[in-house]
């Protein structure tokens, strides 16, 4: 398995920096290309963007001993911002300060202008920086000291700092684009104090302390709507619309087995409800109790082409009001430019595998401007109705797995035995469960939930020996080991990888 720094790398290319910066900054565009038609856009109405993310960029020095005596300070400072300027696909960060920072008053009076960013990018020129570290590290202000080689000592005090709790980490490197590195954590921050979560209970209401602490200590607003807005939605689009986004599905499907064109014209009417309601609210991500309310008759159709076409786009949809997950998928999608995808986990201990299944997949699983996996149309396999997708994923492809829960195990063993895609006592914001893999197999069998994959995992049956905090985990594309460490760091929670 890659190791953290050099599997970021690999997995962000140029093309992924500039997916990850513009995701959500035009969704309204994306949206339009996706449904190819400035009707249905106008129907949907423009989906919400995000402001630009406030970094304080310094570039902190004594003394030049080292590297050398004779460093000219202010054209190494001058040089080192042209290399991180010349970066691509950091058009929604905006560098503030911009300043040499030679001694500790000059850095406190900086700090206090500069209260309302979201992080701080300490870029070191020469030695001698370390009560400066410590001063930005104290100012409870995100902080990443983003170092090339021989440009000082300092990162050996970081460590020790991180371990007293203090919020910063230490970038060494001599590849510039590691910059995406640095404020990836500072971006998803800002991201998340935008966000705008749509629950749909069909009469069950979320955890109302769960509710007040997601909004206190991730900025994320988490607002109930009643599941009648949707099929008013669903009610309200134009026909002619409704026809052509249907054929897209099918044009765009290698097959469509179980359902029929009048199955699949509803998943498509309620896509662009869907898409319409999240608009109208300026929402970033929907979870609704699909399962219920369909077997209610709550719902005309399954709202899984809906989730497909906002996971596709940047936004984010998940099923089964699962709040853990549709919270994890969010953090990620902002912090990595990629969509989620919700599973339960099926394990295969024989061959050191985890099969991961649900009838709710992206098919740009790289992020908007990716590649769209190929599908088939099938029917849920839950009830055999509605219409699905059977998504086929990239063998060979390296994933993470994670979930945002309470970290509280005496809770979940006092609970019992509970079958639930999040059991009530892992909704928290304090740990951060997570591991890698890699997809080495696409299941298809008429077994489970329609789109598979099998997860080559570092052990199966110790990860089956620790499981917790119930059955639902959500996958990503990539290694984001590293991320998600620098951001339990900035956000406190604790990051405990799973087998």
């Amino acid at each position: 398995m890659m190791n953290e720094e050099s599997g970021m790398r690999a997995e962000f290319s140029r093309r992924d920096f500039l997916s990850t910066a513009s995701a959500g900054m035009a969704a309204m565009a994306v949206v339009g290309r996706a449904i190819r038609g400035a009707s249905a856009a106008e129907a949907i109405g423009p989906q919400p963007a995000f402001t630009r993310t406030r970094v304080l960029r310094l570039f902190v020095g004594r003394h030049p001993g080292w590297p050398r005596p004779d460093l000219d300070l202010d054209a190494e400072a001058k040089r080192l911002q042209a290399e991180i300027d010349s970066v691509p696909g950091l058009d929604d960060i905006e560098f503030v300060g911009n300043a040499q920072v030679r001694d500790d008053a000059t850095l406190k009076r900086l700090l206090d202008q500069h209260r309302d960013v979201d992080g701080i990018l300490a870029v070191t020129v020469c030695m001698g920086i370390g009560s400066m570290l410590g001063i930005m590290a104290d100012s409870g202000i995100p902080t990443v000291s983003f170092a090339v080689p021989y440009s000082g000592h300092e990162w050996c005090v970081v460590p020790d700092m991180q371990r007293a709790g203090r919020k910063i980490d230490v970038i060494p490197t001599s590849d510039f684009r590691d910059v995406h590195a640095a404020v990836r954590p500072f971006r998803t921050i800002h991201r998340l104090k935008e966000t705008k979560v749509l629950y749909v209970g069909g009469g069950i209401a979320p955890p109302a302390e769960y509710v007040a602490e997601t909004k206190k200590k991730l900025g994320v607003e988490i607002r109930p709507i009643d599941h009648k807005m949707l099929v008013e939605a669903y009610e309200s689009m134009d026909a002619a619309v409704v026809e052509a986004e249907a054929d897209r599905w099918i044009r765009e499907a290698e097959q469509v087995v179980e359902p029929s064109r009048e199955e699949i014209t509803k998943s498509a009417r309620l896509c662009l409800g869907m898409l319409k309601v999240v608009a109208a609210e300026r929402a970033h991500a929907l979870t609704i109790n699909c399962l219920g309310l369909f077997g209610m008759k709550g719902l005309p159709a399954y709202p899984c082409f809906g989730f497909v076409r906002m996971n596709d786009v940047g936004l984010v949809g998940v099923c089964e009001a699962d709040l853990p997950s549709t919270l994890t998928q969010v953090i990620y999608q902002h912090m990595t430019g990629r969509p989620g995808f919700v599973t339960d986990p099926v394990f295969d201990t024989s061959s050191n595998t985890v099969i991961h299944a649900h009838c709710v997949a992206a098919r740009r699983m790289d992020g908007p401007s990716g590649e769209a996996a190929p599908y088939a149309i099938r029917s849920h396999l839950e009830d055999h109705k509605g219409a699905v997708l059977q998504t086929r994923m990239r063998i060979g492809q390296e994933i993470t797995m994670a979930k945002l829960v309470r970290g509280d195990l005496k809770a979940m063993a006092a609970r019992g035995p509970a079958l639930a895609a999040s059991p009530p006592e892992c909704y928290g914001l304090n740990t951060m469960l997570v591991s890698t893999g890699t997809i080495v197999g696409i299941p298809d069998v008429d077994r489970a939930c329609r789109t598979k994959i099998a997860v080559r995992v570092r052990d199966a049956r110790k990860m089956l020996e620790g499981w917790s905090y119930g059955l639902h985990r959500v996958i990503f594309y990539g290694n984001h080991l590293a991320d998600t460490r620098r951001l339990g760091r900035f956000l406190e929670f604790d990051v405990v990888e799973e087998g």
